[in-house]
């Protein structure tokens, strides 16, 4: 860890053109962003860089964009001689491209190559290790990041734009300093020389430029797609031989097994019965984990996914304990979610700051019109953001598939509502006239959802 005598803030484009024509001269460096709930739309505010000499510098990219093109910093991230040593780098390359248009080149991501020594140690689906696990596994680094940890517990859950504050305190320097100090080059060196020595490069390569383009390609997402579900389809043949029938999914010990259960669709055409119910009874494990993570956490709540979006797909289940626990449970979260967000953001708040799940809370909401006195202001502002974006997103989706666009029945009267005089005049104009670009499009009145 540096000490913070060892630590740069950089906001001045003069004085960041020494420091990175001097970071240049490295073989590699260690590279990291912050943000708020940082990738293709979470804005990047703080980009971090160390050296081997453990120095860190926080180039502060909220107080002054143009480091990336007056300080030339951007020079660095597309340098193809430089290489960046990153920890599951698709986050920081999507916000790095859709934000400021600029594409990562020679990345060395330390989450990809514990990925592929793993597959050649035999694992088929390895889990993708957090940072202190990989340093843990390659080195003796876990320490500090696992304070890292708990200060992030405990900010997710007190202050949802702490990234966009200003001036950055002492707690956040040594939390943003922390990631590169423990990257290199300890991790660096092992886990190249074992990739060297096993052959590993070639794939290994391949593996990391997919995980750059990963939220900018779509191709490179879909090629991952494939090969996972390639795996999965795999796994689950050998599940066929390998268990009992009888066998139950609990009793279940082999994490590729579990994994490719996990991962498979519910209705998938290809599974057995057997499959099948060993699916039902991870629907129901994975749903008691959720419980017993909710009972035991209450209001101080960690989100560990993303997105807590298969709630309201297995209340379409045909099991009716599923499709009840999952009800449960997602009024529940969507309560807690709502709760916190109110204390969270403000007035001034962006939609695109917020996470995925809280996205998915706002749902929970039913305003009866624009100014409905009953709801949070806070909430309310969120909630239209949101409702604003989405028919943004079928503006969009209409001009690029024209006869092709499609939405189902119920989305169909959420757009026919939002014409009502109930919601915020932008929004109004904006789906009268996709209603009107469809008519145009289909005909008058002939748009089947």
């Amino acid at each position: 860890m540096a000490s913070s005598n060892n630590v740069e803030i950089i906001t001045d484009t003069d004085k960041c053109l020494p420091i990175v024509e001097h970071l240049s001269m490295f073989d590699f460096i260690a590279l990291d962003a912050e943000g708020i709930n940082l990738g293709k739309e979470g804005p990047l505010t703080l980009l971090q860089i160390g050296t081997v000499d453990d120095k860190v510098y926080l180039f502060d990219i909220a107080s002054n964009k143009d480091l990336f093109w007056k300080g030339k910093l951007k020079d660095i991230l597309q340098s193809k001689k430089l290489v960046k040593v990153i920890h599951a780098c698709a986050g920081d390359s999507a916000a790095l491209y859709h934000q400021f248009g600029i594409k990562l080149m020679n990345v060395f991501d330390t989450q990809v190559a514990d990925l592929v020594i793993s597959e050649n140690k035999g694992r088929r689906l390895p889990p993708s290790l957090k940072l202190s696990d990989v340093c843990q596994k390659y080195s003796d680094n876990a320490q500090p990041l696992d304070q890292k940890y708990k200060l992030k517990v405990k900010w997710t859950n007190e202050d949802g734009e702490l990234w966009a504050r200003r001036p950055l305190t002492a707690e956040m320097i040594e939390y943003a300093s922390n990631d590169v100090t423990a990257l290199i080059p300890t991790v660096y060196h092992n886990q190249k020389r074992i990739l060297e020595e096993n052959k590993l490069l070639p794939e290994y390569k391949t593996r990391v430029e997919d995980e750059i383009n990963y939220h900018i390609d779509e191709t490179a997402s879909q090629r991952k797609r494939t090969r996972v579900d390639g795996i999965v389809e795999c796994i689950l043949k050998d599940i066929g031989k390998k268990y009992k029938k009888d066998t139950k999914f609990l009793d279940i010990t082999d994490e590729d097994d579990i994994y490719a259960i996990h991962h498979v669709r519910y209705d998938a055409e290809v599974v057995s019965p057997f499959i099948k119910q060993l699916k039902i009874e991870s629907i129901k494990a994975r749903l008691k984990e959720l419980s017993d993570q909710l009972s035991t956490e209450g209001n101080s709540f960690i989100p560990k996914a993303r997105s807590y979006g298969f709630l309201r797909a297995y209340q379409y289940l045909p099991d009716r304990d599923i499709q009840a626990e999952a009800k449960r449970l997602q009024k529940v979260l969507d309560t807690l979610l709502i709760a916190g967000m109110v204390h969270k953001y403000s007035l001034t708040t962006k939609i695109n700051v917020i996470a995925p799940y809280e996205k998915d809370a706002l749902q929970s909401i039913r305003p009866r019109s624009q100014h409905d006195s009953t709801i949070n202001p806070v909430l309310l502002s969120l909630y239209w953001q949101k409702q604003e974006k989405d028919i943004d997103f079928e503006i969009e989706r209409l001009q690029i598939t024209g006869r092709g666009y499609n939405i189902p029945q119920g989305k169909y009267k959420w757009l026919k509502y939002k014409c009502s005089h109930n919601v915020p005049d932008e929004i109004q104009m904006k789906a009268q006239r996709h209603i009107a670009n469809l008519d145009k499009t289909f005909g008058k009145g002939k748009y089947s959802a």
